[in-house]
């Protein structure tokens, strides 16, 4: 059926579990930097729109100009973060499918 050995299923599979411990580390890391960049964005558009002069329409669009650097950081950060989340779905896969085959591999080697 297969040239995989059980040794070579299990350390397949301990990669994945050690892709999923820094993924999900790498998740905890992105978490913190979204959470500071929404806080720089939003209190830098909070400054920004309430000390500029005229209408609220004024107001608000010049908040969102001046701190269109901030917003694209925001969202750098969110990208970083669901890549990152995707990566997990995608590593959590992989590990299903190790796991199937690792039962194909005992079953095939006589091993239970």
């Amino acid at each position: 059926m297969s040239n995989l050995t059980p040794a070579q299923v299990v350390e397949t599979l301990s990669k994945i579990g050690r892709d999923i411990d820094e993924t999900t580390d790498t998740i905890a890391t992105l978490d913190e930097e979204m959470v500071l960049a929404r806080k720089a964005f939003k209190k830098e558009h909070a400054r920004r729109f309430l000390t500029t002069e005229g209408s609220n329409d004024v107001r608000r669009y010049t908040a969102d100009y001046e701190t269109s650097d901030l917003s694209f950081e925001l969202e750098v950060v969110e990208q970083k973060h669901r890549a990152a989340v995707g990566h997990l779905r995608s590593l959590r896969d992989r590990l299903e499918i190790g796991r199937s085959i690792s039962a194909l591999v005992r079953l095939e080697w006589g091993v239970s």
